[in-house]
């Protein structure tokens, strides 16, 4: 799984491939393999990691070539996926380490939004994304009308373009598309039939491209 930052690293600069490898440490699923000093650390479970701000991380990722921001939220998203089963939680997850915006409570509360309760409606992906863009677009205070309307040209771009791609942002219609029908997920036969048919995969497809579309409206909008 670390041969793709491997290559990374040949191509970065002593400075920035240090600043990497300390980045690349704090990620979980493969923190065990890199630390600063470039020696192996001790195993670190995902449950016992928490989203931190960092500042720095965005700093990174700005000095990295999009297709490398692009395979590290890839295997982030395949990584939590799995873990998690939440589209929601795994795109808010993703993109708040790829870009150091902390939200541990956000992640918890993210947690029923897949499909809005799992009644067919707005996709995880998306929500947990707007999630991740609020935090870095988002108005400190009540009466910030400015910085709301800003707000809404990055993350209304973002619902554009993943519309675009998916065709709907409504999670029954992703699901006719990638499955050929629609499942009630609150029905348990429905849930294993779901999950038969390569649920976690297929999703994490959709994750995925919701992830890489943000992650390129951010690079872009933050360009210095």
């Amino acid at each position: 799984m670390v041969f793709i930052y491997i290559k990374f690293l040949g191509i970065m600069n002593q400075h920035k491939r240090r600043k990497f490898l300390s980045y690349l440490a704090a990620v979980p699923f493969i923190g065990s393999a890199f630390s600063c000093d470039e020696k192996p650390i001790k195993k670190t479970k995902v449950e016992e990691v928490h989203l931190v701000k960092k500042p720095e991380a965005m700093e990174l990722s700005r000095s990295m070539k999009k297709d490398q921001v692009f395979a590290m939220l890839d295997q982030r998203v395949s990584f939590i996926m799995l873990k998690s089963h939440n589209c929601a939680q795994s795109a808010f997850y993703s993109l708040s380490e790829q870009f150091g915006l902390g939200g541990n409570e956000i992640l918890k509360a993210l947690t029923p939004l897949p499909g809005l309760a799992e009644r067919g409606q707005t996709c995880g992906a998306i929500t947990g994304t707007l999630m991740a863009m609020g935090l870095i677009y988002g108005k400190d205070r009540l009466d910030d009308w400015d910085t709301y309307r800003s707000s809404l040209t990055p993350t209304n771009k973002f619902c554009r373009r993943f519309e675009e791609e998916m065709g709907t942002t409504q999670c029954c219609q992703i699901q006719e598309r990638a499955f050929g029908r629609s499942f009630n997920l609150m029905d348990p036969e429905e849930l294993k039939e779901f999950q038969r048919a390569g649920a976690t995969s297929k999703c994490s497809t959709v994750v995925q491209k919701a992830c890489r579309l943000a992650a390129e409206i951010i690079l872009e909008h933050n360009k210095a």
